[in-house]
């Protein structure tokens, strides 16, 4: 009699899961991270999970699809500081048979330079006060970028000191009379532009050659800025930032012009000062600051490396024999923290965290994303919605995984994605939207067997 009623009590368990999964809104076997239960569930097991936010050790940003320049105070983040490294480089074009190929820089001998213009088209992605004219210097490099490396975010570049130009933007500055988007065009030493034509007989179609003759530029904030702007770049497009050279020669009055593009080495350079702010205690020493800290809050944010991470080592609490059914984490933006001044994160990709509160890496030294079946070279992207400013994450494979003692983990953190055009995600380093959540709940369906 005793084993009848065991095993009806295993069926009637099983039931109540599918009932879960069958009604239009089940009921939910909810805990959140005090481990209070918030709904009616099968079972009283008290489950608590540690939120924190960790610093990663780098952050690359090179090689994206804009640039980023400017000085904004994020009440949250603290003073940061954008400063945009480009080198200008020949075009690409497709060829007859499909292959891409790079334009050869051809002048005739003697050229004689007009102008050179900086052509900076702004991404729409803006941060701070964009009502307030925020002013930039642009300087030279002191030595040509690198077309081999992608760079870090917090690596500085030297230029020289003396200001080639100075000038002045905010948001009206791209937008015309008819509120249609156009480009802001700076002006920079003629004589650059002759040093450029000269080196055209040594250059041809080489990139590495023209890049050793010609170094890069930087574009630095002045200390008064309150804004951030993006600058469009990659392969030269109407809609992309260029820098175009114009000449002539002595008795032809054809004017002549070259379009170089901005896809070659280019990166922002970020600094962070946190000391005034809520994770000022946070550092690449001091790696992972506890919510418990700041007030049951956790934080991400592009550019900066922080992200938020889970650790579910006391998943134990639920007892033994457990067979997860589902498992989604719910994250909600913290009301107060969203403002347009300091746009939100959209989109998310979730990975496993090493012993060092870094992303996990495989045997050929990758990052890695967590998908539904595992890990990969891409994740899953999940995205805000917009209306509720809350994003749920499916983790059922992560925590059946954990629960089946198949894999041992250090938890996951939630970074922000950019949406790769197969719909995966990848890390996104280029930007510097942000999150600030409020206490997560983890809603998980599962029996006992």
């Amino acid at each position: 009699m005793k084993k009848i009623l065991i095993d009806l009590q295993k069926v009637s368990l099983l039931l109540i899961t599918v009932l879960f999964f069958s009604c239009e809104n089940p009921s939910e076997i909810g805990f959140d991270f005090d481990g209070n239960a918030d709904a009616i569930s099968a079972y009283s097991d008290t489950l608590s999970l540690d939120i924190s936010t960790i610093l990663a050790d780098s952050t690359v940003n090179g090689k994206s699809n804009y640039i980023l320049a400017g000085m904004v105070n994020d009440p949250v983040f603290g003073l940061i500081k954008a400063s945009a490294y480009f080198q200008p480089s020949l075009v690409t074009y497709a060829t007859s048979s499909g292959t891409t190929a790079l334009d050869t820089f051809s002048v005739k001998a003697n050229p004689i330079a007009d102008s050179l213009r900086l052509r900076i088209v702004n991404s729409g992605l803006i941060y701070g006060d964009t009502i307030t004219r925020s002013f930039y210097n642009i300087y030279r490099l002191k030595s040509p970028m690198d077309y081999s490396k992608n760079y870090n975010g917090d690596e500085s570049i030297d230029y020289e000191g003396a200001s080639l130009a100075r000038f002045g933007i905010n948001s009206k500055s791209f937008v015309s009379d008819s509120n249609t988007s156009i480009a802001v065009f700076i002006d920079l030493p003629k004589s650059i532009a002759q040093e450029i034509l000269n080196a055209a007989p040594t250059t041809g179609s080489d990139n590495s050659k023209f890049s050793s003759a010609i170094k890069g530029f930087a574009i630095v904030p002045e200390g008064t800025n309150k804004a951030v702007y993006s600058f469009i770049t990659g392969p030269l497009s109407a809609a992309t930032s260029t820098l175009i050279a114009n000449w002539h020669y002595q008795g032809d009055t054809t004017k002549y012009n070259y379009a170089f593009d901005l896809n070659g080495p280019r990166h922002s350079y970020l600094s962070f000062d946190r000391s005034t702010s809520v994770l000022s205690q946070l550092s690449k020493a001091k790696n992972e600051l506890s919510a418990k800290l700041t007030n049951n809050t956790s934080f991400v944010q592009g550019g900066s490396g922080i992200s938020t991470k889970i650790n579910f080592n006391n998943l134990k609490n639920l007892g033994s024999n457990i067979r997860v059914s589902k498992a989604i984490l719910e994250f909600s933006l913290k009301a107060e923290s969203v403002n347009r001044l300091h746009p939100k994160l959209f989109n998310f990709v979730l990975a496993e965290v090493g012993s060092r509160n870094q992303q996990t890496r495989n045997s050929s030294n990758a990052l890695t994303y967590l998908t539904p079946i595992g890990n990969d070279l891409s994740g899953v992207v999940y995205s805000l919605v917009d209306s509720t400013n809350t994003v749920n994450l499916d983790i059922t494979n992560y925590l059946q995984k954990i629960t089946n003692k198949t894999v041992n983990s250090n938890g996951l953190m939630i970074m922000p994605a950019v949406v790769t055009t197969s719909g995966n995600g990848l890390l996104a380093n280029d930007n510097l939207r942000r999150a600030v959540f409020t206490k997560p709940k983890l809603k998980i369906y599962y029996t006992k067997y």
